[in-house]
């Protein structure tokens, strides 16, 4: 028991030691960085932003490209509709037609 213990306890240790790196390590990289806090947070708003419209240009792209997938997917469907209801109609017509050209006796 005593050994799952001290591993449960290095592991938090670890964790804590990697969280306190991290957390040091930038404060250092905002100190050390070659720019004021000011610039450094505007450069960040304006690649937000051109980040942001990038993905509305790219949102407004796949609409249209759905929309279109849909317009053809109806006259995709509306073609397979008229061509279905002229071969049933086309069979109808076989069927009606047929009876007088049937012999009157089974084939055996």
């Amino acid at each position: 028991m005593e050994n799952g213990n001290q591993s449960n306890d290095s592991s938090w240790v670890t964790t804590f030691v990697f969280i306190a790196g991290f957390i040091l390590g930038a404060g250092a990289a905002f100190l050390m960085a070659p720019e004021t806090g000011t610039a450094l947070r505007g450069r960040l708003a304006k690649g937000a932003k051109t980040a942001q419209e990038e993905l509305t240009e790219v949102a407004s792209q796949t609409q249209e490209a759905f929309s279109a997938l849909g317009r053809d997917a109806q006259r995709t469907v509306k073609q397979a509709a008229s061509k279905l209801t002229a071969a049933v109609d086309a069979t109808k017509k076989a069927i009606k037609s047929e009876p007088e050209s049937r012999p009157t006796e089974p084939i055996r």
